[in-house]
């Protein structure tokens, strides 16, 4: 009877040990870079020692056998991924280097764990990257006062690869201000935010690029509102000018008037 509880005990600890690594099998997605490495592993820690693995690469339909890990020793069956391998972790966790785009595609590994007949089993979905290109910023300037400037803003790639999205910060005395995602974004400043910054992200899942742009390039500097200010009132001058010469000739003409009759 006893014999019978233990046998029970012992497959409930090890049906616990197998359902938290399998708990977590998704797939697990990976993103990749071309001609950069990663590596696919479970997120959970696995309760027993590992006797082997067994790793397979799924390409449009078709399951090739990828490596096996046995005795500390990984084994390559693919050409495809000839001296670009590599495992660690008992083989769990596979190392693929200088990615390729043909390397996007599911990944399964079957994990013996040692003193059990049962299998782990784990997917993975790669999908591999071009590098995002450094944007350049485009500026169109619409109206500036000496009270706002307005401004449309313009990012874009020089290449357009695939699954890039595009999004705004406006950067003012160390803050930043987050703004609708797309390529281009219509700005009105007051003269108190004349002296900010605004960047340009460019992403992907496995990469990203950026550029800024500084409002000073295209709002008005301080000197610049000064001469808008300058002007303004030299205008307003020129408007006044002949009342108050007319003013100071009545007064001057009164003045000599009063001293004649006073003589």
């Amino acid at each position: 009877m006893s014999v019978s509880v233990s046998k029970k005990l012992l497959l409930c600890l090890l049906s616990s040990a197998l359902l938290t690594v399998t708990a977590q099998v998704g797939p697990i997605r990976v993103y990749g870079l071309i001609t950069q490495s990663v590596s696919l592993a479970p997120t959970e820690h696995l309760a027993q020692p590992v006797e082997e693995v067994t790793w397979h690469y799924i390409s449009n339909g078709t399951r090739y056998r990828l490596a096996d890990y046995r005795n500390q020793r990984l084994s390559i069956r693919h050409s495809q991924f000839s001296q670009r391998l590599d495992a660690d972790n008992s083989g769990t966790r596979l190392w693929i280097r200088e990615l390729r785009s043909e390397d996007t595609g599911s990944y399964t590994a079957a994990i013996v764990l040692q003193g059990t007949a049962q299998t782990v089993d784990l997917s993975f979905t790669l999908t591999v990257y071009e590098p995002v290109p450094t944007p350049d910023i485009k500026m169109e300037v619409e109206q500036i006062s000496p009270d706002w400037c307005n401004f449309t803003l313009h990012c874009s790639a020089p290449t357009n690869p695939s699954a890039l999205s595009y999004s705004w910060m406006y950067r003012h005395k160390g803050r930043y201000q987050p703004y609708p995602n797309g390529t281009t974004i219509r700005v009105s400043l007051q003269p108190e935010s004349w002296d900010g910054e605004y960047l340009c992200l460019v992403q992907n899942p496995a990469d990203q690029k950026n550029a800024s742009i500084s409002t000073k390039k295209v709002c008005p500097a301080p000197r610049f509102t000064k001469d808008i200010a300058d002007k303004s009132c030299q205008i307003k001058l020129y408007m006044y000018l002949p009342i108050l010469t007319a003013l100071s000739v009545s007064v001057a003409a009164l003045i000599i008037v009063t001293r004649t009759k006073t003589e």
